[in-house]
């Protein structure tokens, strides 16, 4: 039987959103952690698709930033 730290992913991603408010851009980081970058990326261009502008955010606070530009 393995320990519990064993079955933790090493790393965790979600999508984040970024949004325009007035002058200024909000990162709203509601979405979900998810075990596997590919599946981070997934929704990400699944968001993409329907007009969002996402990036991808790693569970030490990193992002990765998945299109240019800034919501207008």
């Amino acid at each position: 039987m393995g320990s519990f730290h064993d079955r933790i992913p090493s790393n965790m991603w979600r999508v984040v959103f970024y949004e325009r408010r007035g002058n200024r851009v909000h990162l709203d980081r509601t979405g979900p952690w998810l075990p596997e970058k590919q599946l981070a990326k997934n929704w990400a261009d699944w968001f993409k698709e329907r007009g969002y502008h996402v990036a991808l955010q790693d569970q030490n606070g990193g992002l990765e930033k998945m299109y240019p530009g800034l919501p207008g």
